[in-house]
């Protein structure tokens, strides 16, 4: 049985500013690219070290290139030049930001995690939010924290095993540095930097933490009389359960399942600027079910505009949505 690969027709790249169009399987001109990589640092606001790091050279070779007065090797130097100027234009063609992917949308999930939140900062309380992949945690906790003060938000991962990596990351989180003698040491500057400025610390995939670890977050907690949200998948549960010191603490619990038809119309509607159809809604609604969530959908609407684009249109239509939706299923 042969499998059906279903693939996106690639828009046409639009050239970098100053860029001329060059002659197929020939070196890159020096003189046009230099003019090409000028133009793309003014257009786009980039300062010569930030050129020079997405290029792969030093900003002292890039400023001697730029000044046409560079004595090593001006060959390989343009040739990086021209694959950076390459890369930055299929990097537009293929942005996904007109999409409006990540515009907020005032969605009954979002409110719910953000008033646990906000009961966390405001009473120095410890709230759990857990749910399945894709149910809208990080996102709802990102938006909280761009609007308030006070908010550390960390997304751990499994590399963190010990106290000493936990309280780096934290530290520097904090902006409290992140080299220290000691983990008492690394305790201490933690705690200078919360106590007494109703701030909440914020774990999002808490799920790789050992419970030794989330015990560690509890202390940090009582010391300061911070608020502490700990937000994981299922799984944070079990760990909880080896925690009685923590579970004994918290005051609010989230506990979140695929999300609701209205969520997900919302959602629809944000992005497509306009009310969904009956075929996109339930094309939404099979997505979010599925593995990912609300991932699932975000990657549903991200094709859905990939293929209007590829058609020359900025609006996303039912038939676009259809298409994109029969693509995942192949």
């Amino acid at each position: 049985m042969t499998e059906t690969v279903t693939r996106l027709p690639m828009p046409a790249a639009v050239p970098a500013p100053g860029a001329e169009q060059a002659a197929p399987d020939t070196a890159p001109d020096m003189a046009t690219t230099l003019r090409a990589v000028a133009a793309e640092m003014t257009a786009h606001g980039l300062s010569q070290a930030e050129a020079a790091r997405g290029i792969g050279v030093s900003p002292t070779t890039l400023g001697r290139w730029l000044a046409d007065r560079y004595e090593g090797d001006n060959p390989m130097v343009t040739g990086k030049a021209q694959s950076w100027l390459e890369t930055r234009t299929e990097a537009r063609a293929l942005t996904l930001t007109p999409a409006g992917l990540d515009t907020h949308a005032g969605l009954g999930l979002t409110e719910e995690i953000m008033a646990a939140l906000a009961h966390a900062q405001a009473t120095g309380d410890v709230v759990l939010i857990h749910g399945r992949s894709g149910a809208g945690k990080s996102w709802a906790l990102k938006r909280f924290a761009a609007a308030r003060a006070q908010v550390t938000v960390l997304t751990v991962t499994c590399a963190i095993t010990s106290l000493a990596g936990l309280y780096g990351r934290i530290a520097r989180g904090l902006g409290a540095g992140g080299r220290f003698v000691s983990a008492l040491e690394a305790e201490e500057a933690i705690l200078a930097r919360l106590e007494g400025r109703h701030a909440l610390l914020a774990i999002d995939e808490a799920q790789h933490l050992s419970a030794r670890l989330i015990d560690a977050l509890r202390g940090l907690r009582d010391l300061s009389g911070c608020g502490l949200a700990l937000i994981g998948d299922e799984t944070l549960r079990m760990t909880l359960g080896r925690c009685p010191q923590v579970t004994g603490r918290i005051g609010v619990r989230v506990g979140l399942g695929v999300p609701g038809a209205a969520d997900v119309s919302a959602l629809l509607a944000s992005v497509l600027d306009r009310a969904p159809s009956a075929s996109e809604r339930k094309a939404a609604r099979a997505a979010v079910a599925a593995p990912g969530g609300m991932h699932a959908l975000r990657r549903l609407m991200a094709r859905a505009f990939m293929i209007a684009r590829a058609d020359g249109r900025a609006a996303i239509t039912p038939d676009d949505i259809a298409a994109a939706a029969a693509g995942m299923e192949a």
